[in-house]
């Protein structure tokens, strides 16, 4: 679990609003903030667009920034890219696949979200196997609406917090996924990004 007095701040923002803005376009990253998004999930653009996008998020107060970096264009998908990032971004952590990223983002104090894609069984098996390597600070699972059902199936108890996200495109999806083990669940869809409403999922 997310323990530490740096980490919990995610928890207790997804525990206020379980919704997570996923970024794709940087046109919306003012529309997010102004719709009092607070966690963001950067999910595309150029090394180019970084700086004023992470930037523009972090000079509200107390808003969390992750960048997706398997999706971001201009970045070594490795240790030193990973540095890179973290000395030049005032990024909080970022989100990635990959086992050697988890490690190397631990390494400079960034928190790290490790996708696990639950396509069919062998799938979550290795997403699974190489969690428990990396151990992540949190696991996003997707498609989103998988959740529900494989919930049994996995050892929760002994996992991180556990985030969906993709096809999730309703109020109705979202207070599906969030039934589950699921704190929060990331996604682009703009009118999702309501925290009013997004507060209101757990009392339902």
């Amino acid at each position: 679990m997310l323990t530490s007095e740096r980490k919990s701040p995610l928890l207790e923002k997804l525990a206020r609003n379980p919704v997570i803005a996923g970024i794709r376009d940087p046109k919306t990253v003012r529309l997010a903030i102004d719709r009092g998004m607070q966690v963001f999930f950067i999910l595309g653009g150029t090394l180019l667009e970084l700086g004023s996008m992470v930037s523009t998020i972090k000079d509200v107060p107390e808003c969390l920034v992750f960048l997706h970096i398997d999706l971001i264009s201009g970045v070594g998908k490795d240790a030193a890219g990973v540095e890179y990032l973290a000395k030049t971004l005032p990024l909080d952590g970022i989100v990635t696949t990959r086992n050697h990223l988890i490690r190397a983002a631990k390494d400079v104090d960034l928190l790290a979200v490790q996708r696990l894609f639950a396509l069919d069984s062998e799938g979550v098996k290795t997403g699974l196997t190489m969690m428990r390597s990396a151990q992540p600070d949190a696991v996003e699972i997707l498609p989103a609406l998988v959740l529900p059902h494989l919930a049994d199936r996995l050892p929760v108890g002994e996992m991180p917090p556990i985030i969906a996200g993709g096809l999730v495109e309703t109020w109705a999806d979202v207070d599906a996924v969030l039934r589950g083990p699921a704190v929060g669940v990331s996604t682009s869809r703009i009118e999702l990004w309501d925290p009013l409403r997004g507060k209101g999922t757990r009392a339902g």
